[in-house]
């Protein structure tokens, strides 16, 4: 694969369940979806950046700032699903799903997956992680966590590990964040994957890949952030973005 063009897509929709409405929350004077938005800009590895929604208050939103919208079906189950529809209208050759409330993703940390597709091109899947901080984290079942092999790859994802016998270092055990890489081909297969027990029982999208038996390849981040999917999660933001040295400054360059 000679070409390569390396897309970002950033799902987003207004129903959530736990938080309404929160891609336009409003942060430091931007709402939440323009702040995913320039972070994957300022990656500068990606051959176009977009927003997929179905609504319109989204692509409003994003266009206000000179953002590029595509409007998807309002039946997606799935944000994998919504990345797909939008990826169709895309000159790619790989996607990266940026969840649109990767809040606080690190820009650095995007280029290690960019890196990631570009050194293994005909790879299917890419998955990011990140170290377990702390014991709590095992038993937090908004967290998704996932056991690593000693290759890299991605073996068994579930919400909760306090079953294991760990030491300190938590290993083989890291968390799953909401950012993936696909091969284009292998993005518009996934919807047509048959749901699995393990994807549907506790819904995490990575488990339908590993049961049908196809890598997943993670690919290590330095930090894993929490997103926004509820209130205290927004307050974690909000604090986050006042107290960590390296999200003060990537806040500063967003806000250029």
């Amino acid at each position: 694969m000679t070409d390569i063009k390396i897309a970002a897509v950033i799902p987003a929709r207004m129903a959530s369940t736990r938080h309404p409405g929160k891609p336009l929350i409003e942060i430091q004077g931007l709402p939440m979806i323009e702040h995913v938005r320039r972070r994957a800009l300022l990656c500068g590895g990606f051959s176009e950046v977009v927003v997929a929604t179905c609504d319109t208050e989204i692509l409003e939103a994003v266009e206000t700032f000179g953002g590029r919208v595509i409007m998807t079906s309002k039946e997606h189950i799935m944000a994998s699903d919504r990345v797909a529809e939008a990826a169709r209208n895309l000159d790619c050759t790989h996607v990266i799903n940026v969840q649109g409330d990767e809040i606080l993703v690190v820009p650095d940390d995007l280029n290690n997956m960019v890196e990631s597709i570009r050194a293994h091109p005909d790879g299917q899947y890419w998955n990011a992680i990140a170290p377990i901080e702390k014991s709590e984290e095992l038993a937090d079942r908004a967290i998704v966590k996932c056991v690593i092999s000693t290759s890299g790859k991605i073996l068994y994802c579930a919400r909760d590990f306090t079953h294991l016998n760990l030491n300190n270092t938590f290993e083989p055990v890291r968390k799953i964040l909401g950012i993936l890489g696909y091969r284009i081909e292998s993005l518009l297969a996934f919807s047509k994957l048959v749901r699995t027990h393990l994807e549907t029982s506790q819904s995490i999208d990575q488990s339908r890949i590993i049961e049908h038996e196809i890598p997943l390849q993670a690919v290590a981040f330095e930090k894993g952030y929490p997103g926004i999917n509820d209130l205290k999660e927004e307050r974690m933001v909000r604090e986050i973005l006042k107290t960590d040295a390296k999200q003060k400054e990537v806040l500063r360059q967003s806000l250029l």
